[in-house]
């Protein structure tokens, strides 16, 4: 027995050693793979290196939680036990080799995302669009499952020199136990602290590991996707929430963000009056993952949409306009009821919650409004909060075109649905068949800089990415390396500035053009391209174009998506007859028009799986446990100081109560 017990014991910790090897190795591939796919500075290897203290430490948990089962197994059944631990190291090599490449589609690791998704929406993510395989991809999948394979076999070969040295593995057993019981390595994956940044740490984190501890504490302290418990607010909540926001006058006890609409018109300054004296037509185009710096760095030397920036020029332009989430399900909501996300985002919480609008007003006032959208309008809602907002023409190819046998196509060949030209061409079609009134708004939500970036012609634009690169031999390498690694990323956006040109030439055809005011903007930044900081991941431009303007201005003042409703109602209110209510659940204000860089909003962001950890307040932006300054152009320096970070946190926190008990408890307004 005495025998067969050190055996066991060589055999764990030999096998556990193989595995850590594996992990380790690994780590160079994994890099290679994003910085070939998606595009990282070579220093990062090193963040990506200086990862593997996470691989040692979840070996030591494995390896002090599992020695009893696997000794009492392999006392018995020796052969059996370690043939299954082998699998279990490969099964693992797999899972890693699937994580990897969610991360180069995704820019971030796997967490407990998939749990807030219903199993529709999932199915119509994974399955339906954003999935293409390339011969690329397999290959080095087939890698990274192939290398730790060889260590394996080595690892075998070399078995019964190992045998040899239990004094070693107890030497090794101990230390590990003892790297267990004193680190406390859950506590650093949710804590994120060892590194400057959370890029930084995704690179880093075991991400197998990260997974698992993510997606666990959602089912523990959430319960995943189901109903929300009862949730309640605190009159200490409440009134830190509204003392925190001295510029709203708060007077309806039981609606904590129903508020008197004082928002300033500061829009007016900037327009001549429309020549019929009706309030001007609106023209509202949201463009999928449009960021301000598509190349992910600080000062782009390129741009791919040079039409999209000659209207910054000619009109107001925000560049430090920022969205409320980093994905697509909150744009519609912020921009149009300036509202809270609550728990999963403010439109899928069903049934929506009772809210005012923008189109509420716009429909009262006399205006037709149009909404024009590609792909299907029941993903994250979108057709639900168009019409419960009255919007009287949903002009969305799938309801409206009889034959959907090129719609069904598209989708088979992993597109979202029409291409931004298609759709563009629709509404303008649509638009002849069924003239619009004195006044209208339309609004455009674009999908082709969605990935899987498929477009018609889609070489066409990549050889004139190229020609714009080989024609500027002064670009910065970095940012050279990551336009020519992702060619059809940045061809599909010269595609999008040209789609968004004829669209533009159509209205400007057309004579109520003169009478029309274009509001354009991103959903959120593109994802695919690391953005270097998390602020820039909501950082979108703002443009404001119309004939109708005095004057151009670049405003660098920060403003947010939940700034345009109350802008837009302050100006009609003050400029045309147009009625607004005299109360109002706006979280925004008024847009700042300050030249220079500030930032007096207090704006919270959703990420991808929901949760809400990052915090824009004055001069401080809260990434979860960290705490930045930034600056002009969202470069950042850190800021060490406890006290700062944990008041930011319950700042966050009391926004985050009210924003959830207004959303489940239907008390946006009375």
């Amino acid at each position: 027995m005495k025998d067969k017990l050190k055996s066991a014991i060589n055999q764990w910790i030999r096998l556990n050693l193989v595995l850590l090897v594996c992990m380790v190795m690994v780590r160079p591939l994994f890099f290679l793979e994003v910085f070939h796919r998606i595009g990282l500075e070579p220093r990062q290897l090193f963040t990506v290196l200086s990862g593997s203290l996470f691989d040692l430490l979840l070996v030591c948990r494995i390896v002090a939680f599992g020695l009893v089962p696997f000794v009492l197994l392999h006392v018995f059944f020796p052969k059996t036990t370690r043939g299954i631990y082998i699998g279990l190291i490969m099964l693992y090599a797999v899972v890693s080799a699937l994580l990897a490449e969610y991360f180069c589609n995704l820019t971030m690791p796997l967490d407990h995302v998939i749990l807030v998704y219903t199993p529709e929406e999932l199915k119509e993510t994974v399955f339906s669009s954003s999935t293409s395989i390339s011969a690329a991809q397999v290959l080095w999948f087939l890698v990274m499952v192939a290398v730790p394979a060889v260590i394996v076999i080595i690892g075998e070969k070399l078995r019964e020199k190992s045998e040899k040295r239990f004094v070693f593995h107890c030497v090794v057993l101990a230390l590990f136990v003892l790297a267990a019981v004193l680190v406390p390595f859950k506590r650093m994956v949710r804590d994120e602290k060892m590194y400057a940044d959370h890029n930084g740490f995704c690179l880093a984190v075991n991400q197998p590991s990260y997974s698992f501890i993510k997606i666990n504490d959602y089912l523990k302290y959430e319960g995943g996707r189901r109903e929300e418990e009862d949730y309640q607010l605190t009159t200490e909540q409440l009134a830190a929430y509204q003392a925190c926001h001295p510029e709203f006058e708060y007077d309806h006890p039981g609606f904590p963000i129903y508020r008197k609409a004082t928002d300033p018109d500061v829009l007016g300054p900037f327009f001549n009056e429309t020549s019929d004296d009706l309030p001007p037509n609106l023209v509202f185009i949201i463009i999928e993952g449009f960021g301000r710096h598509l190349t992910g760095v600080t000062s782009p030397g390129i741009s791919f949409t040079p039409f999209i920036d000659s209207l910054a020029t000619e009109g107001l332009f925000w560049p430090n306009c920022f969205s409320t989430s980093v994905r697509t399900f909150g744009v519609l909501p912020s921009v149009f009821a300036s509202a809270p996300a609550g728990r999963f985002g403010f439109a899928a919480h069903m049934p929506m919650p009772r809210h005012h609008s923008l189109l509420l007003d716009l429909e009262r006032n006399g205006y037709s409004v149009s909404f024009f959208y590609g792909g299907d309008p029941a993903f994250d809602h979108y057709g639900d909060f168009m019409k419960l907002n009255h919007v009287g023409d949903l002009a969305v190819p799938t309801l409206v075109v009889e034959d959907s046998t090129k719609y069904n196509l598209l989708k088979e060949n992993n597109r979202w649905g029409y291409d931004d030209d298609q759709l563009f061409e629709f509404a303008i079609n649509h638009k002849r068949e069924k003239p619009d009134t004195r006044p209208h708004a339309d609004i455009y939500l674009t999908l082709s800089t969605h990935e899987p970036f498929v477009v018609d012609d889609i070489e066409k634009y990549e050889n004139r990415v190229k020609e714009m690169v080989e024609s500027m031999p002064g670009l910065d390498r970095r940012e050279r390396n990551n336009v020519l690694n992702n060619l059809n990323i940045y061809g599909v956006y010269l595609y999008v500035d040209e789609s968004v040109r004829h669209l533009m030439e159509d209205y400007a055809s057309r004579p109520e053009f003169a009478n029309t005011v274009f509001v354009i903007t991103g959903d959120h930044r593109m994802a695919m391209v690391p953005s270097g900081i998390e602020l820039r991941t909501c950082n979108v431009p703002l443009v404001v174009y119309s004939p109708l303007l005095k004057r151009t201005k670049t405003m660098k003042a920060v403003v947010s998506h939940l700034d345009i409703t109350p802008s837009l109602n302050a100006f009609l209110n003050a400029n045309y007859d147009y009625a607004i209510d005299d109360h109002c659940h706006w979280l925004g204000t008024s847009f700042d028009t300050i030249s220079e860089f500030r930032n007096t909003r207090k704006l919270s962001f959703m990420r991808n799986n929901r949760d809400v950890l990052d915090y824009y307040s004055g001069d401080y932006f809260l990434n979860d446990k960290r705490l930045m300054m930034p600056g002009p152009d969202l470069n950042w320096n850190p800021v060490e100081d406890e006290a700062l970070i944990q008041y930011y946190q319950t700042e966050l926190g009391c926004f985050e109560a009210v924003s959830r008990f207004v959303v489940q408890h239907d008390v946006l307004m009375p």
